[in-house]
């Protein structure tokens, strides 16, 4: 791994940094990277704050593995530790940094490029391979099961929930009429039939017209929401005194998830949101890393 190369771009690199200035232990301070992907972020902060310690945290021990190649200069600062963000506990805090809080938390929600691109999963409709798309291997449920064995009205539900899709009626319909026959097996297929049920005059600029659905069932086989909606609290609760929760999201329902739970627990005095509006990526950023255009970012700090 010692040759490995990252594909990952931190994103709002400038912001990040600092609002985690604003922690009260800037001298040695401890870092989780919740969502460690690739590890742009963590090598971020490990190289801002020469005394920090950092746990990195993915749920994906493929994606584990690639950020600890990438930060090996940070030997001894960095600890390592799979699951999901939402199940980090303070016992887990404790067995690696000695301490059961932190200072400084951050998620990064977004699909990253290795999945996209090199991982083999299913997550990309450019791609043709097998409708797989969970980002924990070990988990049961796949892509396949979901548009081969869920009944008409669960998956009718997750295309508009997850996928706020406009032609949800009409793609459900095909995949019923498909399946009957043949196996929905691969990206290459589910992408043709959404592309055989859009017009092409309702077609998205920049994109593939099958996006919307890729992100429901990714969404779905991952349980993004649910844990986000777990996690934030969980989090929120493992920040000492004067430490900050940085949560960056890319798409509405992240971001609208990420904004109601901030709410509900700047109700406990001991916290306040420091972001009454998110964070967005200005014009230069968006140049230079494209996939950051969505991105937002919301802040929360322990007081």
């Amino acid at each position: 791994m010692s040759n490995f190369v990252p594909t990952h771009i931190p994103v709002l690199p400038k912001e990040i940094l600092e609002y985690f200035h604003e922690i009260e232990n800037k001298e040695n301070p401890i870092f989780l990277d919740g969502t460690a992907g690739e590890g742009g972020h963590s090598e971020l902060l490990l190289k801002e704050f020469p005394k920090a310690k950092l746990i990195l945290n993915d749920r994906d021990s493929i994606m584990l593995g690639r950020a600890s190649a990438r930060l090996e200069a940070f030997s001894g600062r960095f600890f390592p530790l799979e699951g999901n963000f939402s199940e980090v506990s303070t016992e887990d805090i404790q067995e690696r940094i000695g301490q059961d809080k932190v200072d400084g938390i951050l998620l990064d929600l977004g699909i990253s490029t290795f999945h996209l691109t090199s991982s083999e999963r299913g997550f990309s409709f450019k791609n043709e391979e097998y409708l797989d798309m969970r980002l924990d291997e070990t988990s049961k449920l796949t892509a396949f099961e979901v548009l081969n064995k869920y009944k008409a009205e669960k998956l009718s539900q997750i295309f508009r929930e997850y996928g706020e899709e406009n032609w949800t009626k009409k793609i459900v319909e095909k995949i019923l009429l498909v399946r009957k026959k043949n196996p929905i097996r691969t990206t290459l297929d589910l992408a043709k039939l959404v592309e055989s049920v859009i017009p092409r005059k309702f077609w998205p600029d920049k994109t593939h017209p099958s996006f919307r659905v890729f992100q429901a069932v990714r969404i779905e086989v991952n349980n993004e929401l649910g844990h986000i909606r777990e996690g934030l609290e969980n989090l929120a609760n493992l920040l000492n005194q004067g430490g900050i929760l940085c949560v960056i999201s890319f798409h509405s329902l992240e971001d609208r998830i990420v904004k109601q739970v901030f709410k509900e627990i700047s109700k406990d005095e001991r916290f306040s949101v420091l972001t009454k509006k998110p964070i967005i990526t200005n014009d230069e950023e968006i140049k230079l890393n494209p996939s950051s255009r969505s991105a937002k970012l919301r802040v929360l700090k322990a007081i």
